[in-house]
């Protein structure tokens, strides 16, 4: 009978203590709680979009980068929501026999690997969405014109048929010189 090397250190006791949690039950648990991460996130998107609240959803029209940029945002998103969706379907095996444990095995591998490529295709698109919705939050905001009415009010103008140097009868103010 051969001794151990050495004894098992505090280390290796940590190691050995994460390497149990790594069972096909667990890995399905943590595939469904980054889906349902997924799902709940993508309300996120609609504050992005709206620029942290400083944009409303007319903005939008003035810009036709902003517009391709919002549908770009809103159909990456529903791809994300279609793919975290599409790792969370119940599948019922009717065929599996518990006691056999290579169908056991088999029938973990084919959900982890289905369900978790699933959820990485969600996480991915979700931060692609993150990243356009703040693209066309900003592209709103630089290509957003003045309001009209602010700037017509702070630039005179001549009325139809009146010289370009005329003098401003509309606003007596503004034809006094200095």
């Amino acid at each position: 009978m051969t001794s151990p090397i050495r004894p098992t250190s505090p280390a290796d006791q940590a190691w050995t203590d994460l390497a149990a949690r790594l069972t096909p039950a667990a890995s399905l648990d943590r595939v469904d709680t980054v889906t349902a991460r997924a799902v709940t996130t993508i309300t996120v998107l609609g504050v992005l979009l709206t620029g942290l609240g400083a944009l409303a959803a007319g903005q939008f029209a003035h810009s036709t980068a902003a517009r391709a940029l919002a549908a770009a945002t809103i159909i990456t998103a529903a791809l994300a929501v279609a793919c975290a969706l599409t790792a969370q379907v119940l599948t019922i095996t009717r065929r599996l026999n518990p006691a056999n444990l290579i169908e056991v095995q088999a029938w973990y591998q084919r959900q982890f690997t289905t369900r978790a490529r699933a959820t990485q295709a969600a996480t991915i698109l979700l931060i692609l969405a993150a990243l356009l919705a703040g693209a066309t939050a900003a592209t709103a905001v630089l290509t957003t014109p003045a309001d009209k009415s602010t700037a017509a009010s702070r630039t005179p103008t001549a009325a139809p048929g009146t010289p370009a140097n005329a003098p401003d009868t509309r606003h007596p103010a503004a034809s006094r010189t200095p």
